[in-house]
């Protein structure tokens, strides 16, 4: 693993590299409150004797800076954004992994820069929050996210751990390191380092720019991997898959069968050995 920063109109963005650089690329988008270590130290670890990943801590993520104004979450936006990054860092072709938001980001992504991406993979994102989500309307959405930040206030290190564990069926010393890089002490407290601002505005985003929108433009593979749990999201799965068949012409979608949300944690050989195969086949490898 290497560390490495670039500073991009003024601001800082913090990224790693696992892989040799001869390798087919893969950059790596996270999810919303996460961060590049929390997400895919795991996995990159299982693909880098075959890939070059690249992956990227996204604005108020990690340690890149955050935006001061809330369009700038736009996931029109960002991609204009990532574009910048990216250009600085390969002028090659790439497939992009996406993990929950990070899989929204992908899709946004490739709509507006198709030339750049080889394929997109979507981990267990993408594909049904909040359209297909009946509940999911954005008072709804806000209120949920706004009370998640405030409870995500920790006194002590084992409360977020005791938090965290509920959030896959693995759990170990790794994952605790994993999940200490996503928060900050201030004042005797630990708090998550994205701020309410920050996470608040990219759930707006979600209402304002939807992946269906953005799915008639995706003239590459891609690549579906999706947990079974929780069950009750079962109608808004098949509703979603639908709809990435109807509007795409290559599609593949795999049921993580016995996963949630955080795939690449519960079945990480499973979900890398999936990346892998589908990779080196589209490639022609």
């Amino acid at each position: 693993m290497r560390n490495y920063n670039l500073i991009i109109n003024g601001s800082k963005v913090n990224y790693y590299e696992f892989g040799n650089k001869n390798n087919q690329i893969i950059i790596c988008f996270h999810g919303l409150a996460g961060n590049c270590l929390y997400s895919f130290s795991e996995i990159a670890v299982l693909l880098e004797k075959d890939f070059h990943l690249i992956i990227i801590d996204s604005p108020g993520h990690g340690k890149t800076s955050s935006f001061d104004k809330e369009n700038d979450y736009l996931f029109s936006a960002l991609a204009m954004w990532y574009q910048q990054v990216i250009q600085r860092i390969t002028p090659k072709p790439f497939y992009i992994l996406g993990h929950s938001w990070g899989a929204d980001l992908a899709i946004h992504f490739t709509k507006h820069n198709p030339s750049a991406v080889l394929g997109v993979i979507m981990l267990d994102g993408g594909y049904t929050f909040p359209q297909n989500q009946p509940e999911m309307n954005f008072n709804y959405a806000i209120a949920g996210w706004n009370d998640y930040m405030d409870r995500s206030v920790f006194t002590d290190q084992e409360s977020i751990f005791e938090e965290y564990k509920l959030y896959t069926k693995n759990w170990d010393k790794n994952r605790e390191g994993y999940v200490l890089s996503l928060f900050k002490k201030k004042d005797n407290r630990f708090e998550l380092v994205t701020s309410k601002f920050t996470v608040l505005s990219i759930i707006k985003a979600f209402f304002e720019e939807s992946f269906i929108e953005a799915y008639p433009f995706i003239k590459v593979p891609l690549l579906l991997i999706h947990a079974t749990s929780p069950k009750n999201l079962d109608d808004a799965r098949a509703i979603g898959i639908s709809q990435l068949n109807n509007n795409l012409n290559d599609v593949t979608v795999i049921s993580m069968k016995g996963g949630g949300h955080m795939l690449q944690w519960d079945e990480p050989e499973r979900t890398a050995k999936e990346v892998k195969e589908w990779i080196m086949k589209k490639s022609g490898n």
